[in-house]
């Protein structure tokens, strides 16, 4: 399966794409971003694309430019077909990534696919409030906030409010 934007096309993770993954998940920027606290090994995140491949509840993409060279990754989890919604994620590999409209172009692809081919109602994310350019982004492409909980996730002895954002789809607005 592929989906295909302009400048960009998304394809499904495989256990090829693994150590590119490990070492996203080495980029402490991108670990405080997420407020991501844990840490993989190479064998578990190759256990984790495994595992991710044989759940029908997700669809989980490298995000690559038209040469091929994976930029990102994002995930439509928790598929709900009876409630027509899921949980939906997305993480640049780099910074260097960012601010250039390729998140954007990888989101509309991932909106065509849910609400056109899976036809569901609506999708759901996290952010944290220190993530304020995911938040911008993701208001840009149409999410709207609908839930903050206060100090939900702790870095580094700081804490940070969690943000819940739900894009419903055009059909069914």
């Amino acid at each position: 399966m592929q989906l295909t934007g302009e400048r960009i096309f998304l394809r499904l993770i495989n256990v090829t794409d693994a150590y590119v993954l490990f070492e996203q998940t080495q980029n402490e920027t991108l670990r405080y971003l997420t407020g991501t606290t844990a840490t993989f090994s190479l064998e578990q995140i190759e256990q984790h694309i495994l595992s991710i491949q044989a759940d029908p509840s997700r669809f989980d993409f490298a995000i690559c430019l038209n040469s091929g060279e994976i930029i990102g990754e994002c995930s439509i989890f928790d598929i709900e077909v009876e409630l027509k919604q899921a949980g939906f994620r997305i993480s640049m590999r780099a910074l260097p990534w960012t601010s250039q409209g390729y998140g954007t172009e990888a989101i509309s692809c991932i909106f065509q696919f849910c609400f056109e081919e899976l036809r569901l109602h609506q999708l759901k994310l996290e952010v944290f409030s220190h993530n304020e350019r995911a938040i911008a982004a993701y208001k840009k492409v149409g999410f709207d906030i609908v839930e903050t909980i206060p100090d939900a996730v702790s870095y580094k002895g700081r804490s940070f409010d969690e943000i819940i954002m739900r894009k419903c789809s055009p059909l069914y607005a």
